[in-house]
């Protein structure tokens, strides 16, 4: 299967993007280690610091592997760095003088990296470059959007075995195992990157029943049991029984891009309350995507959808149960939780380019969850879904 990579056109505009918004700060360049920001700032994710100054071509130094980064980066220099102490040399030679203003991903960073970068550049002003790289990466160029509908096609793909899954599994974890081979087949490393400490997912959640109302510590709206406390989440060993709920939560991948999707399934009919509560979450996502145009601010998504389930008398479990989330829908790209997010607190407006996923949920406690999620890119008029799997229920 061979990768749909950016090419060094695509590359450079992005970096003339983050420079334009380095010079807005007053910043002399920006410093980005994080796997993801050097991929997508420089078409590889080695052991590396890739240089952005505010003007002039940018300087990746690598730590290791030097020869993959020189056969992947889309970008001109390439050098190594084999100690963090040889980086001012390496930033004089390109800058003529040390920088003095320096932005840092400080929202991934850990402390004792940033205290190493405060002893080797002592002179320097280190600014929070965080919020002008996520603000760059939310709107996604028409290369991102095709490998994102190509992950949304996989997704389809899988759903559609998903009943011949379910009926050859006996538990949680034997439809995961059918489900994540069928997406590993298909290009998925295992893993769907996120940006948020102590945040950890693999493909997303599998829950059966009950599984799927177990309280958790992950930050959406559902957790599943997991297989043990030292993992939390996803699939675990409830059985797949007759009249519950069973939803697959899962990420499919395309080069490295997401596309995330929810449905419920059942063995026979599910009882009419769930059954309500589904068409109630699916009017959610549709009227979200109806008025998700450019300039609308997503507080007021999450206000529309909040009337719409409240008018429908299912408040409580709405996005969790006990403690809901104060989200709707998030932004998702490279990473699982990117912005924007559809949320009642700060709000974002919304851009043409934009990707979220739509993901409306209500946990019955002690029975299960059920909710729809699919994947969309705002547009002129309205969202455009790239999910074409049906929204409605499956019961075998």
């Amino acid at each position: 299967m061979r990768p749909v990579l950016p090419d060094r056109e695509e590359i450079q505009e992005r970096i003339s993007r983050l420079q334009g918004a380095l010079a807005g700060q007053g910043a002399d360049g920006a410093l980005l280690v994080q796997k993801v920001d050097l991929y997508y700032f420089s078409g590889t994710d080695q052991d590396a610091h890739l240089w952005v100054p505010v003007a002039g071509e940018p300087l990746l130094m690598v730590r290791k592997s030097l020869e993959r980064a020189m056969r992947d980066a889309r970008v001109e220099r390439v050098v190594p760095l084999n100690s963090l102490r040889e980086l001012p040399e390496r930033l004089e030679e390109v800058s003529r003088e040390t920088p003095r203003r320096i932005g840092l991903e400080l929202d991934v960073i850990p402390a004792a990296l940033y205290l190493q970068y405060g002893r080797v550049l002592p002179e320097a002003e280190f600014l929070d470059a965080s919020p002008l790289v996520r603000s760059i990466r939310m709107i996604k160029s028409g290369y991102e959007i095709s490998r994102m509908r190509a992950a949304a096609r996989i997704a389809d793909r899988l759903y559609e075995n998903i009943p011949a899954f379910i009926r050859e599994s006996g538990n949680e974890t034997e439809l995961a195992i059918r489900s994540e081979e069928f997406y590993r087949r298909h290009g998925h490393p295992g893993i769907s990157r996120t940006r948020s400490f102590n945040m950890e997912s693999i493909y997303g959640h599998i829950m059966a029943g009950p599984g799927g109302a177990e309280p958790s510590g992950t930050v959406g709206p559902t957790g599943g049991a997991g297989l043990g406390p030292w993992f939390s989440q996803g699939a675990g060993w409830t059985p797949i029984r007759p009249a519950q709920p069973i939803m697959v939560d899962y990420t499919a991948c395309a080069d490295g891009y997401l596309s995330d999707q929810a449905r419920v399934f059942s063995v026979g009919a599910l009882p009419g309350k769930m059954q309500r509560a589904y068409e109630v979450m699916t009017e959610v996502q549709d009227a979200l995507a109806e008025a998700g145009r450019p300039g609308v601010q997503t507080e007021d998504l999450y206000e529309r959808a909040f009337r719409i389930v409240k008018r429908a008398g299912l408040v409580e479990g709405f996005m969790g149960f006990p403690r809901p989330v104060p989200f709707v829908g998030h932004g998702l790209g490279l990473e699982l939780d990117e912005w924007p997010v559809i949320t009642r607190r700060t709000g974002f407006t919304l851009r043409e380019g934009m990707t979220l996923a739509l993901e409306p949920k209500i946990v019955f406690p002690g029975e299960g969850v059920v909710g729809v999620e699919n994947t969309f890119v705002v547009g002129p008029r309205g969202m455009e879904r790239l999910n074409a799997f049906p929204d409605g229920l499956v019961m075998l």
